[in-house]
């Protein structure tokens, strides 16, 4: 068995519950031929396929293949393919990541319900909360004493002798840190 490791041959999979919900249903709820005529206009029919002028690329002839049957379509200059979701997420120039957002857009776009987040979602995030708290607090004060490093202490004159700058050095921290408190930080 031969694993591709090249991630632009590779199957996109979309993770994590509150990404493949606005993915899924949008798959399901909007074809990809009515967002090609959205974003593209009329098309040719050819065969099975129909055939719309690319709406990633500057493009005279129609180029963008529709297969209406599998839901699936290719632009032959771009050479690239996908779903109704990877269209809609190259024509409005989202990220790779923000697919679930495309996903949601176009949703949006034709009239249909966005999918909300399970129950368990929040759940979850109230797990976490008392360690994104610390997380976050442990980053005001590495910020904190930054500053004061960097930008306080070498504004202070402080004398040759050590147990002067010492104490000089924990009243102006003292200092530091309720004026850090006043402001908010």
């Amino acid at each position: 068995m031969i694993i591709d490791a090249n991630p632009e041959t590779r199957t996109r999979r979309y993770r994590g519950v509150s990404y493949r919900g606005p993915i899924d249903a949008a798959k399901e709820a909007v074809s990809v031929t009515d967002l090609a005529e959205r974003l593209a206009g009329p098309g040719v029919r050819r065969g099975r396929e129909i055939a719309f002028r690319c709406p990633l690329h500057d493009d005279h002839d129609p180029s963008l293949r529709v297969d209406p049957d599998k839901g699936v379509w290719f632009c032959d200059p771009c050479l690239r393919g996908g779903d109704v979701v990877e269209l809609a997420r190259l024509a409005w120039g989202y990220d790779q990541r923000d697919a679930h957002i495309a996903a949601a857009n176009l949703l949006h776009e034709f009239g249909h319900e966005i999918p909300q987040r399970p129950p368990a979602w929040f759940r979850k995030q109230e797990r976490q909360k008392p360690i994104n708290d610390a997380i976050e607090e442990t980053i005001k004060c590495n910020f904190r004493r930054r500053a004061f490093k960097y930008i306080v202490l070498p504004c202070l004159q402080l004398d040759d002798s050590p147990a002067e700058g010492k104490a000089e050095i924990a009243a102006a921290w003292e200092d530091f840190q309720a004026s850090m408190r006043r402001i908010g930080r």
